[in-house]
């Protein structure tokens, strides 16, 4: 669900811990240096929806070779707090960053509202800052909220990505979530800690993941850290997604799709995430080497570079830290989907 560090009551704005990271160059970074974030215009929108306030953010990049990148995060990532990422894509493109109810600095939001309240949310912001189309990337929980405004407004998306995102709520992440409100409920934090821990990284000794000891040591402090405000809102989030076991029902979203996880997720799975791709009548699927559901934070200079080929309509080939793009066959009826490989952007 990408959690991220605290927040500090409404509309705080706590840097998190791993927002400091030095910047690991790749060698696929070929595009000129971003002008500093004090050059840049940054503009922050306070919105409300049926009653609760959240609020949207731009930094606009006067010089953009492309749409605007909207960022829709896990269910504690804050608008200000996408770092990497953020910088990468501002080499590019103006970017967009949302606190949508229920996480960040925004108003705590019920269960009971689903992820097409969410999505409204969304759109509010989107229709305010950016009424041409933008290219859009929804991570862990915040696919489900990209997924579900994409498909309700076709026409606003040029292009869609999806990080570490899933078809339906597996048998092993319901499981795991469960057992996290138990533990959250009973005041069991230190056991908490470690079961969000062992959902989101892979610990196995037997695989490479970059910058695992402090990912794993960054994310085990903010989590401790956590409020209890922090904690309810974990609670709602979670509440909603077991909630909404699948994508909804409807047309597949026919915008152009790029579908991606770390090789070992535990949680949104490569299995999961491909299923997840085979849903929709555009996509193509690929896994980020040496990284887990974390892949943002572990090689965000790739993640940012993938997809900013992608929005670009640039081509998905010779990328030695992901696996082939391939071309995903849209499912039907309860046939398994076939991979169909392509040099296609």
């Amino acid at each position: 669900m990408f959690p991220l560090a605290r927040s500090v009551g409404r509309g705080g704005s706590n840097v998190p811990p791993w927002f400091s990271f030095p910047l690991v160059k790749s060698p696929h970074e070929r595009r000129p240096a971003v002008p500093t974030r004090s050059a840049l215009l940054e503009e922050v929108v306070p919105l409300t929806l049926d009653g609760y306030a959240y609020s949207g953010r731009v930094v606009h990049q006067p010089n953009a070779r492309m749409a605007p990148v909207v960022l829709v995060g896990g269910a504690f990532q804050r608008q200000n707090a996408w770092g990497r990422l953020e910088q990468g894509f501002l080499e590019s493109a103006s970017v967009i960053t949302v606190d949508l109810p229920g996480w960040g600095g925004a108003d705590r939001l019920p269960a009971r509202y689903g992820f097409d309240f969410l999505a409204r949310a969304l759109d509010q912001l989107l229709s305010k800052v950016a009424p041409s189309p933008v290219n859009v990337l929804g991570g862990s929980y915040g696919s489900a909220v990209v997924h579900q405004w994409v498909r309700d407004h076709p026409g606003r998306a040029e292009r869609m990505g999806l990080v570490g995102t899933m078809s339906h709520l597996a048998d092993h992440v319901r499981a795991r979530v469960e057992d996290t409100l138990r533990m959250a409920e009973k005041g069991r934090h230190a056991e908490f800690v470690e079961c969000v821990v062992e959902t989101m990284v892979c610990t196995s000794p037997r695989v490479t993941v970059t910058r695992r000891p402090t990912i794993v040591r960054c994310l085990s402090r903010a989590l401790h850290d956590m409020t209890a405000d922090d904690l309810a809102k974990y609670e709602d989030n979670s509440l909603r997604l077991l909630a909404s076991p699948r994508l909804p029902a409807g047309p597949a979203v026919r915008v152009p799709a790029l579908v991606t996880t770390g090789e070992h997720d535990p949680l949104s799975t490569p299995a999961l995430s491909r299923e997840a791709a085979s849903r929709l009548a555009d996509a193509r699927f690929t896994t980020v080497k040496d990284a887990d559901h974390l892949v943002h934070l572990e090689r965000p200079a790739e993640v940012v570079d993938l997809m900013t080929r992608f929005f670009s309509g640039e081509p998905l080939v010779g990328l030695d830290y992901c696996h082939a793009v391939e071309r995903v066959r849209p499912r039907t009826m309860n046939t398994l989907p076939s991979p169909r490989p392509s040099n296609e952007p």
